[in-house]
């Protein structure tokens, strides 16, 4: 009997031995990896040891002790990509994966951009988190939308009870988690504002440590004083800028990134923290509308149609249209403005306007390319366009600069809908392709640096960007020599090479090159939600 007691005992012993001995110590294992960690130093060659969503060691480590084991020999293991700037609540809901994100390598984005967001900021956040996504989401709330909410489209300063409604609605989105405030001072209702207006609304943000981006009131023409007047928003209201999507539309104005950066230098050596972000094409995206004067689209689109179907106000409407394609986002020629997105008629995208007037058999010309553009204006779903607009020596230019991150301006696209602009593919992999390999406008730890640690200390997501132990373990494994954007202008349906892994929170979101089609992405909540 004792003898049958002392065998037990011992096989109990045994099986404990094993079970600790074979037990895994990580969900996941990354060997061999060449670590450039977001900071801007150098890569260092070593394994990460991932566990319950965090990097929980960085050193040499056992193959026996993890579920998946990545080899990533010859490979860069990166800080999951931070896009600052993008526009993905408009249809993150309907498409949770953000399949064109996560296959650039992006593991957290920021939608509520450019002054439009939806104005109930804690129920999108809650349904946002109960549908589930694929990468970490924060979101600013938008300009446009709470001036639209309080005084619809209306051409006018408002009223200090108007006011007032406005910071209460920003207030109330800041406390339900927003990161900021941001606005589109090119777009309508937010053209409207002055900039005293903003100053004010700002302050609320500043209040409960939020940032402010802006989407410039003018970014041709009138950059510089644009880009002095998001720098007085910033040191009045004492809250951090972001400049969004940084450059030099107007052709009459290039190299004037020059003057732009010089005082994004001279407002950062006073102590005003201002930053920028920066998409790496030489083309913008926005509607026709932005071609047309302010005052033409006030009241929304009835009130539109009505002025164009007024001669006197379609003639004064059509000679600013005229101008502003010569001289301002239209690039001088009919032949760089191409339809995105026209749901009236689909056959008419990816056509630029002159296309279209050759298709309908009209001389091409300033006058027939402004009433084309004014005639698909007022079609039910507007028109979505691509501007060929911008000088390659200012993109450069800005993306040397050590406070200008990397972002895409882009939203969730349907694969195969429309022929949108390729950086909603291609952003990341074409600056660490085309900018970092090709041409060496930067090194490629700088690069790292501008689509991680920078941005993510922006939104205040400290536990992110960087590969450090203890940290959420968002990351990307890409050949450097391989990756690449394969999206075009003319075939924008194209997901980019030589990224394989991309992990979110720990979990993997592409496996191989493959979507897995796992929803492991957080809420990233501002400031005062934090609390």
């Amino acid at each position: 009997m004792k003898g049958i007691k002392i065998i037990i005992i011992f096989i109990l012993f045994l099986s404990l031995f094993c079970s600790q001995f074979f037990k895994t110590e990580f969900d996941i294992l990354v060997k061999n990896g060449k670590i450039i960690d977001g900071t801007g130093n150098p890569y260092y060659i070593s394994d990460i040891g991932i566990k319950e969503g965090k990097i929980y060691k960085i050193g040499k480590i056992s193959d026996k002790k993890a579920k998946l084991i990545v080899e990533a020999k010859n490979l860069v293991v990166a800080p999951g990509f931070v896009d600052i700037h993008t526009h993905v609540d408009r249809g993150i809901l309907k498409d949770p994966t953000v399949q064109n994100y996560i296959t650039q390598g992006v593991t957290t984005v920021v939608g509520g951009n450019c002054g439009g967001s939806p104005l109930d900021i804690g129920d999108f956040l809650r349904k946002v988190h109960r549908k589930g996504i694929a990468l970490n989401f924060g979101i600013l709330i938008g300009h446009n939308t709470v001036r639209k909410k309080v005084m619809d489209n209306e051409n006018r300063e408002p009223t200090q009870q108007e006011l007032e409604e406005m910071k209460k609605l920003i207030e109330d989105g800041m406390k339900a988690g927003a990161l900021g405030l941001s606005t589109g001072l090119k777009y309508i209702p937010g053209a409207y504002s002055k900039t005293e207006e903003v100053i004010e609304l700002a302050k609320v943000v500043a209040k409960y440590g939020g940032f402010y981006a802006s989407h410039l009131r003018e970014e041709g023409l009138g950059l510089i004083d644009a880009v002095k007047e998001a720098i007085e928003i910033g040191e009045k209201a004492g809250v951090p800028v972001e400049i969004s999507h940084h450059k030099v539309v107007s052709v009459d104005r290039w190299g004037d990134s020059k003057i732009t950066l010089k005082l994004i230098d001279e407002a950062r050596s006073k102590g005003i923290d201002v930053k920028a972000d920066q998409y790496p094409y030489p083309a913008t995206s926005t509607g026709f509308t932005v071609l047309f004067p302010p005052w033409a689209l006030e009241g929304g689109t009835q009130k539109l149609i009505e002025r164009l179907n007024s001669p006197q106000e379609r003639k004064k409407i059509k000679e600013a249209i005229k101008y502003n394609i010569m001289h301002d986002r239209g690039g001088a020629d009919l032949s760089n403005i191409r339809v995105a997105s026209f749901p009236a008629d689909s056959t008419l995208e990816g056509l630029s306007v002159k296309d279209i007037l050759i298709k309908k058999e009209k001389k091409v010309n300033l006058d027939n390319g402004a009433e084309l553009i004014m005639d698909m204006s007022i079609e039910k779903g507007g028109v979505s366009a691509i501007y060929r607009c911008l000088s390659d020596k200012d993109i450069e230019r800005i993306m040397k600069h050590p406070a200008v991150m990397h972002a895409s301006d882009g939203a969730v696209i349907t694969f195969g809908k429309g022929v949108p602009h390729p950086r909603n593919y291609g952003t990341f992999p074409r600056v660490l392709s085309k900018y970092v390999r090709e041409k060496h406008i930067i090194k490629l730890k700088e690069a790292i640096r501008k689509m991680t640690s920078l941005p993510a200390s922006m939104i205040g997501a400290h536990n992110r960007g960087v590969i450090k132990e203890g940290l959420w373990a968002d990351i990307v494994i890409f050949d450097p020599d391989k990756i690449k954007d394969k999206a075009t202008f003319d075939d924008p349906h194209q997901y980019p090479e030589g990224i394989y892994y991309v992990i979110v929170n720990g979990t993997v979101v592409v496996e191989k090159g493959k979507i897995t089609g796992k929803l492991p992405g957080k809420i990233i909540y501002g400031p005062d939600k934090k609390k």
